[in-house]
């Protein structure tokens, strides 16, 4: 998925930056501050405090030790002016390392790499591991292969994929992403600075629903035709991150979003999206009427249909409703 030879060119550092300040939960940025503590016999033996403007290694007596639960180690952040902890015991440390490092591969793409340590460190989650906020409970850890076809599936070679945000008050570009695809990796990434000198960055954004046309013929000279292309205002990506699952369809159909191009998968996810926001509560309703012999095959052909239908069949998760249950942490 990404290439060991990735080019970097055209980067925007407050492109990049912003892109951070998006996708990160508003606690992280309040609090970037988090905890490392090494556990023996329920005993912190070592607590290091790490991120921005770290304290680092710090008596871990100083704090209450806390309790290996998930209110507990919530608590623990509270004490320490933490984001997030993770506890790991003394005793797993080692057996962690070795599986990792006998899983790993130097030809292995950084994905890969990424879902053996997240495999292994599921593997010992509440039994030796504990995180707070309980990511490791959350997280699938699909094998690389399946992820790999899916992206294959979705997103042809030789194309691009662009994502553009932009400022509420269209006075610029808040951040964009350009990313080539080839041989089944991302090969290449940059930003709007790669076709600033063919579209101009203010220009473009005082009327950006009209002008991405423009954009994309400037990526499609510089990169490679686009196959999925994003546009939207800030507000609005932070109205789809933090409010309902079918929020983007809603914005969509009302034009806030410009999905342009956009593949027959991504329209069918849209539809149906938008058919399950309208018709959810009566569905749901009707069903609760049914005797419980209907109403199991009811949801039998329910399941089987959106099966039939959803293009992330290959992951062995639906990511739609994997961020059904993280979508939380990003409200305020």
């Amino acid at each position: 998925m990404l290439s060991p030879e990735l080019e970097l060119d055209g980067l925007d550092a407050r492109h990049w930056k912003n892109w951070w300040t998006l996708l990160t939960p508003p606690r992280v940025l309040s609090r970037p501050r988090w905890a490392l503590a090494v556990v023996d016999a329920g005993r912190v033996i070592k607590l290091v405090i790490a991120g921005d403007a770290a304290r680092g290694a710090i008596d871990p007596d100083s704090v209450p030790a806390p309790s290996l639960t998930a209110k507990g180690l919530a608590t623990y952040a509270k004490q320490l002016g933490v984001s997030a902890v993770i506890a790991v015991d003394r005793g797993v440390i080692a057996a962690l390392s070795a599986e990792i490092e006998a899983a790993l591969r130097l030809d292995q793409d950084l994905v890969a790499q990424g879902l053996v340590a997240l495999r292994a460190l599921k593997k010992h989650s509440g039994q030796g591991v504990w995180t707070e906020p309980p990511i490791l409970d959350l997280l699938p850890a699909p094998a690389y292969d399946p992820i790999q076809r899916t992206f294959d599936l979705l997103v042809p070679d030789r194309s691009a994929l662009v994502a553009y945000v932009i400022e509420d008050d269209r006075s610029r570009v808040h951040s964009s992403i350009i990313a080539v695809k080839q041989g089944g990796d991302i090969v290449r990434a940059s930003t709007h600075r790669a076709i600033a000198d063919l579209v101009p960055e203010s220009a473009f954004a005082r009327d950006w629903k009209k002008g991405h046309h423009r954009v994309l013929e400037a990526i499609e000279e510089r990169f490679a035709r686009p196959s999925i292309a994003l546009f939207l205002e800030r507000a609005t990506l932070m109205g789809i991150v933090t409010g309902p699952t079918d929020q983007l369809a809603r914005d969509f159909n009302a034009k806030k979003v410009v999905i342009d191009p956009a593949p027959a998968w991504l329209l069918g996810l849209l539809s149906g999206a938008a058919v399950a926001a309208m018709a959810g509560r009566a569905a749901s309703a009707a069903m609760r009427m049914l005797p419980p012999g209907a109403r199991e095959r009811a949801q039998a052909l329910a399941d089987r249909a959106r099966e039939a239908v959803n293009p992330f069949a290959l992951l062995g998760f639906d990511p739609i409703e994997l961020w059904a249950q993280l979508r939380h942490h990003y409200k305020q």
